[in-house]
């Protein structure tokens, strides 16, 4: 089973496109798509289907569910060797998104102001291959979102349903171990006090962990230490402020938690390889206000 991770930055959240339950009969095949645009999300009730995605080949058996992704080439390279009946649903997003063996976080690229209460950017963690743990539960969730589009169609209630269901499978256990949700527990802290001096000492009495535990959650989550997380998103709050407002450097780099203008600077230039005033000119032309 593979045990690669989708990492979906949120916001703006996923949209559900459509979905329905379908039976395939012995000897028939999933239908083949290049560059689908939208995840190809598939739960199997029974049987089992054989998909492939690029060079790879899954076998996705009763009670798994399997994630295809938009910008791959998707074909059956086996037909069903018994009648299968398999939900699916299609969802579409335009944030950043990314596959890989490990789980991987984003800082949502939407413009946030300082000045007001905002929603904090979170990144949603979908394995890609999963044994569904409830099926029933699941199932009914399916289910549910299929139901609220028939009849007179409550986009609202789709959509309702849609991230209850996401968030249903991404905190049912299939892939978040005890690290996992203590690096996100981590993100939250640096991403919601990003404005204030933090340290290792600040983070074992926050957690009451040991540095070294919670750098350690945080390489196996995210490839690197809580400083370095704090520092990447820093630099990409100051790059909203630098693109979406009039701010001078200094109130910038006091916004996003550098102790001075001086090593704000530095700091932007050591990452970015350009100055904060330099980014600015070369990017505002071309970004909405």
């Amino acid at each position: 089973m593979s045990g690669d991770m989708i990492s979906i930055s949120i916001p703006p959240f996923p949209d559900f496109i459509e979905g329905n339950y379908k039976i395939m009969r012995k000897g028939q095949s999933h239908v083949e798509r290049k560059n689908l645009g939208f995840f190809d999300l598939i739960a199997v009730k029974k049987g089992a289907l054989f998909l492939a995605e690029g060079e790879k080949q899954y076998e996705v058996k009763e009670n798994e569910m399997f994630i295809l992704l938009p910008d791959r080439h998707h074909y059956s390279w086996k037909p069903c060797q018994e009648d299968t009946g398999f939900y699916w649903l299609h969802f579409y997003t335009t944030a950043q998104w990314k596959q890989g063996p490990k789980a991987s976080r984003f800082v949502s690229k939407l413009p946030i102001s300082g000045q007001h209460y905002h929603q904090c950017s979170y990144t949603l963690h979908l394995q890609k291959y999963s044994t569904i743990k409830e099926p029933e539960l699941l199932f009914e969730l399916f289910q549910n979102i299929l139901d609220s589009t028939a009849g007179e169609h409550d986009i609202w209630k789709t959509e309702e349903l849609f991230l209850r269901f996401l968030k249903t499978i991404e905190n049912a256990g299939m892939h978040k171990d005890r690290l996992t949700l203590l690096a996100e527990q981590i993100q939250i802290y640096l991403e919601n006090n990003l404005e204030h001096p933090i340290t290792n000492q600040i983070l074992e009495q926050q957690f009451h962990l040991h540095r070294n535990y919670l750098a350690k959650a945080m390489k196996e989550t995210f490839g690197k230490t809580p400083l370095e997380v704090l520092v990447e998103i820093r630099l990409e709050y100051a790059k909203q402020y630098l693109l979406r407002t009039d701010y001078d450097i200094r109130k910038i780099s006091r916004l996003v938690g550098f102790g001075s203008e001086i090593y704000f600077s530095n700091c932007f230039k050591k990452h970015m390889e350009i100055s904060p005033k330099n980014y600015r000119k070369k990017y505002e032309k071309n970004t909405l206000v």
